[in-house]
């Protein structure tokens, strides 16, 4: 049986992703990809770490949960999770997933983030794709590389999507001490929505190509307070990526320097100096 075709049925049969969290699964990617066995519980254990202290009551945002991947991870953290995504395939997946364990601990959004509330287009690789986005760009730089994931990518659909913002977010769900962001080049749109600091957040950075929205993110998420300060991961398994934490303008040094196919930015908020609110 082809491929696709076993794939299919095994989400029909609500199989797939279950399967996507197993032991045999990781030990399928060790083999395939050379990823680690024990990635999951590694991922747990950056985000502890890099995220504590953090409140025993622990809220996180995950813009761009895709099918639920990291929503997982922080569920490890007995965290509950507001969980973000705009394709219908994903949402019915996650659906799907955390039904059992009720609203109190994983609360689906139906919507894509950006900069306003309003309806966007949303470019379709393929229903549930990690590859669909709100940016043009990223459209255009996938469709004319074919070194980033063996091929040049083809988006042969759009959707019309319901946008939200952060802040708007936020007053319904309270204030969250993580934002994750990952939205395939739409990120600053994404932090322009973001009015008010968190302690902590996160965005990721597709480089060369989008070293530009990068270094803008960067100067958005510093205006939120200037106390706050930057590092980097490439793969979120083990500690950060800088020795120390930067602040905005070293941080964009950085980051220009870096040579990274990919790294995920974090970004905390320091305890304000005296006489800085910070």
């Amino acid at each position: 049986m082809p491929k696709a075709n076993l794939q299919h049925l095994l989400r029909r049969w609500g199989i797939y992703d279950r399967l996507r969290e197993s032991f045999a699964y990781d030990c399928y990617q060790r083999l395939r990809h050379g990823r680690p066995i024990g990635w999951r519980h590694n991922e747990l254990l950056f985000y502890r770490s890099l995220l504590s202290p953090y409140p025993s009551e622990l809220l996180i945002f995950d813009i761009g949960a895709h099918r639920g991947q990291r929503t997982d991870v922080f569920l490890g953290l007995d965290a509950r999770v507001i969980a973000v995504e705009p394709d219908a395939s994903n949402q019915r997946v996650l659906a799907a997933k955390y039904h059992r364990i009720g609203a109190s601990r994983v609360t689906i959004v139906a919507k894509a983030m950006s900069d306003a509330s309003a309806v966007a287009t949303m470019w379709v690789h393929a229903p549930g794709s990690g590859l669909n986005s709100l940016s043009s760009k990223w459209v255009q730089a996938l469709g004319s590389d074919d070194r980033r994931f063996g091929s040049t990518v083809e988006f042969a659909g759009r959707q019309q999507v319901e946008t939200a913002t952060l802040d708007s977010l936020i007053d319904a769900y309270g204030v969250p001490h993580y934002i994750k962001v990952d939205v395939e080049g739409h990120e600053p749109s994404v932090l322009r929505g973001l009015s008010r600091p968190v302690p902590f957040l996160s965005f990721e950075v597709n480089l060369p190509e989008f070293l530009p929205e990068g270094i803008e993110c960067i100067g958005i998420v510093s205006r939120l307070a200037e106390s706050g300060r930057f590092n980097w991961s490439s793969d979120c398994q083990g500690g950060a990526g800088l020795a120390e934490w930067l602040n905005g303008s070293e941080f964009a040094d950085a980051l220009s320097a870096c040579r990274e196919k990919s790294v995920e930015v974090f970004w905390r908020r320091e305890p304000a100096r005296p006489g800085n609110p910070g």
